[in-house]
């Protein structure tokens, strides 16, 4: 018993399913992309034997996003008094150490040391996280 096989006509490759997924993947990639450019923070490595200038150092505590305490006394940071107080130290050629409290956001601290560098302040120390 012989059973014949009838050959069938070879249908074509579809590509629809390829280009589906290679525009899915195409959509996801630029939707997870970021768009913004990273900003890089200078800061620079202290030595030991170097000679300080400051004549002052100063101990800024970070509390909360516009609260700060410098050596004892509690500031707004969005104050012009806090601004003018910067900026005398600024001006003594003063150093500043800068802790934050840990339930800080690193942005928020990376904002007043923009903030501090912007008022002039050219020594700066950053110190460990201080818990509440």
């Amino acid at each position: 018993m012989l059973l014949e096989i009838t050959p069938r006509a070879s249908q074509p490759i579809s590509l629809t399913p390829l280009i589906d997924v290679v525009f899915i993947l195409l959509l996801f990639f630029m939707l997870s992309s970021t768009f913004s450019k990273t900003r890089q923070l200078e800061l620079e490595a202290a030595a030991s034997g170097k000679q300080s200038m400051a004549s002052e150092v100063y101990r800024l505590l970070l509390l909360t996003e516009n609260k700060v305490d410098l050596n004892g006394t509690v500031y707004p940071t969005d104050t012009e008094r806090f601004a003018q107080r910067i900026r005398t130290i600024a001006e003594a050629h003063g150093s500043v150490t800068l802790a934050a409290r840990s339930a800080v956001k690193v942005q928020q601290t990376i904002h007043l040391i923009d903030n501090l560098r912007a008022a002039g302040i050219s020594q700066l120390n950053l110190s460990p996280s201080v818990a509440e």
